[in-house]
């Protein structure tokens, strides 16, 4: 089994110059935009509102398919996996030696696991911040395509998430596994990124 208590060490990947298709709403547009983003545009654009009103709006929903609806229609998205021509598994240009896993249906316990990805010893979080619905997580890390596949990863990660912090199958989205997987970006104002990487203006 592959062990994940060690990850390449930063000298051989730079998390900086890691990068990711953004597409504008809603998710049928599978276009990319010209210019790729970084973990800090991520990062700036979740914290900094551009979907503030779109999440505020979207938790006011009672309907759970009223709200993935909405979700769909209103949200823009990234690739955090790559660069892509066209935001499907065969298109992909160049792999970012990132994954982001979905942790959904947290109730009382998504602050509390906030807390504990962010200081986790055995895989660095590089990019954390609540899911759109404000009942999840979205957690960016870094994955060595030279130790084992995309898909390899995932199990390993979605395991080490069951096992480490208790979580159920349902509360690890398996749907994260292909590498052509979208992440909504939402408003959240205390987002984390790994301190190195944040950028002074």
């Amino acid at each position: 089994m592959m062990e994940t208590s060690f990850q390449t060490p930063r000298s051989t990947w730079n998390a900086a110059e890691a990068r990711m298709s953004f597409f504008r709403k809603p998710i049928t547009n599978k276009r990319p935009e010209a210019k790729a983003m970084t973990l800090f545009e991520v990062y700036d654009y979740v914290r900094n509102g551009w979907a503030r009103l779109e999440t505020e709006a979207l938790r006011h929903f009672d309907d759970h398919d009223e709200a993935r609806k909405y979700k769909a229609e209103h949200f823009d998205y990234v690739t955090p996996s790559g660069v892509f021509a066209y935001c499907n598994d065969q298109s992909l240009l160049r792999h970012s030696g990132l994954m982001c896993i979905d942790l959904d249906g947290l109730g009382e316990r998504c602050e509390e696991l906030f807390r504990l990805l962010v200081d986790d010893k055995q895989m660095e979080t590089l990019l954390l911040f609540r899911s759109p619905s404000g009942d999840g997580l979205k957690w960016f890390v870094h994955i060595d395509l030279e130790r084992c596949d995309h898909k390899t990863w995932f199990k390993a990660l979605r395991n080490y998430l069951m096992v480490s912090y208790h979580l159920t199958e349902k509360q690890v989205d398996a749907a994260c596994a292909n590498v052509s997987r979208a992440c909504f970006l939402p408003h959240d104002p205390e987002a984390y990124l790994r301190t190195d990487l944040i950028k002074h203006f």
